[in-house]
């Protein structure tokens, strides 16, 4: 056994041990937390095209989209599906019929978003949205 002139040695050992195994698990940590949390939605966004978001209460949007924080999207240059009475749909710009006269844009809570795309330039949603950008 250990002598009482033995402990404070045996401490600081056991002391630093403990100190180096909680640094190695929080750095092993850290390293797992880069590699598999560490994408961004900017880095999927493509600048060059339109995206649709498909939000919680089943409306969907389309436009151009940002990441401005961990928690808010923006999107701008907005168009939406709108139902009509015969319950037919048809691409709307925003704010080109609301009674309460919106901006272009729209800033979107991301626990609203389903999930959202990118759009290629020959769907035909984009194809409507030039179609409308003309009559503009």
């Amino acid at each position: 056994m250990f002598s009482s002139k033995h402990t404070p040695i045996v401490s600081a050992i056991s002391l630093v041990i403990l100190v180096v195994l909680v640094g190695v698990m929080t750095v092993l940590a850290v390293i797992k937390w880069q590699k598999y949390d560490g994408y961004k939605k900017k880095d999927f966004i493509d600048q060059s095209s339109y995206q649709a978001m498909f939000l919680t209460n089943d409306q969907i949007y389309f436009g151009h989209l940002k990441n401005i924080s961990s928690d808010y999207l923006i999107l701008s240059d907005v168009y939406y599906v709108k139902i009509n009475e015969e319950g037919a749909g048809q691409i709307v710009k925003l704010g080109a019929v609301e009674p309460h006269g919106p901006q272009d844009k729209m800033i979107i809570n991301q626990d609203q978003i389903i999930f959202w795309e990118n759009l290629k330039p020959s769907s035909p949603v984009i194809e409507t949205i030039k179609k409308l950008q003309l009559q503009q």
